[in-house]
């Protein structure tokens, strides 16, 4: 039998870390421990904490989804475990969902071409929209439905499909696997994180895996629906903090652009985020309630530090 250990990033939300605790304490494969980085500023109290699995890591510095997910890749390795599933606080699994992904670990993974994350599908509380793994397609990362024209139907029929990122949520890691990868990128701090790791594990050959049938409810953020004026169209927007707005333009905008250097289409991937950032503009000028300025602010500092490479935790207000 397979020795699984779980990490979770926590920051501030308590209703969120005991939902998602509850869930996997009801998984049917066990968990033989749960690694907790805290990155709260003061240090989350809840009964659903005190447990023998449970390791808590406090960090009330924040040091970041990157360095805990170093933290606790290494940790799992230093253990022995042969897989750690990785989890977001605010993401629940259903009950059958690890069983589900080893058991397609056991029928897809090939010696020759071997599993380095395997993952269920996601779906969004509040826009119960399918968060779908992505391929990194010449200059830009698209939605694994989206690429060369696939078939919506037959995409969404499948029992699995292979891509080049899924959301770190849920990604369940093969650690023989990533003994040979280099670890997430500190300096990303939050955002983009598992773009930067899942390239690492593909530029090692290895594959990635989502499985349909295995399933997971994930927080994707806060989810506003807006009718545009003279139709009956519903437009899906994700409001975000201006610090959020600023990491996801920077860390989006190095990890695309460094990635088409490879491929020879760096102007293409510079066209690309420039017209990224004004549509991410408009919706913020359309549609967020509070501080536009401040988040129009943050999304130009973060494409711009973006483009020259400047990372680490340089958010400041």
């Amino acid at each position: 039998m397979y020795k699984v250990a779980v990490y979770i990033t926590l920051y501030k939300d308590v209703e969120a870390i005991e939902k998602c605790l509850s869930c996997l304490n009801k998984q049917t494969f066990p968990i033989d421990k749960i690694f907790i980085v805290d990155n709260s500023p003061e240090q989350i109290n809840s009964s659903s904490l005190k447990s023998e699995k449970i390791i808590i890591d406090f960090h009330p510095e924040n040091i970041g989804i990157a360095e805990g997910l170093n933290i606790g890749i290494n940790w799992a390795i230093e253990n022995r475990y042969d897989f750690l599933w990785t989890f977001d606080h605010d993401s629940e699994p259903l009950s059958t969902t690890l069983e589900i992904l080893l058991l397609y670990y056991e029928k897809l993974n090939r010696k020759e071409s071997a599993i380095g994350i395997i993952a269920p599908l996601s779906l969004d509380v509040k826009s119960n929209q399918e968060v779908e793994g992505a391929i990194f397609s010449n200059y830009q990362f698209v939605p694994r439905s989206k690429y060369k024209n696939s078939n919506p139907r037959v995409f969404y029929q499948q029992e699995f499909y292979e891509c080049d990122m899924v959301i770190t949520s849920g990604a369940l890691i093969n650690l023989k696997a990533a003994k040979n990868v280099e670890l997430p990128n500190k300096d990303l701090f939050i955002d983009s994180v598992d773009w930067d790791y899942c390239m690492k594990f593909r530029n090692n050959g290895y594959r990635i895996i989502v499985v349909t049938q295995a399933l997971m409810h994930h927080n994707f953020g806060n989810f506003v629906k807006n009718r545009f004026k003279g139709n009956n169209i519903l437009t899906p927007v994700y409001s975000y903090s201006a610090m959020r707005h600023y990491y996801i333009s920077r860390n989006h905008t190095f990890m695309e652009t460094r990635l088409s250097q490879k491929s020879n289409y760096l102007d293409l991937s510079i066209l690309h985020r420039i017209k990224s950032l004004l549509k991410t503009i408009a919706k913020i000028m359309l549609y967020d309630s509070d501080q536009k300025l401040l988040k129009v602010w943050a999304c130009c500092k973060g494409t711009f530090d973006g483009f020259i490479g400047r990372l680490g935790k340089t958010w400041h207000q």
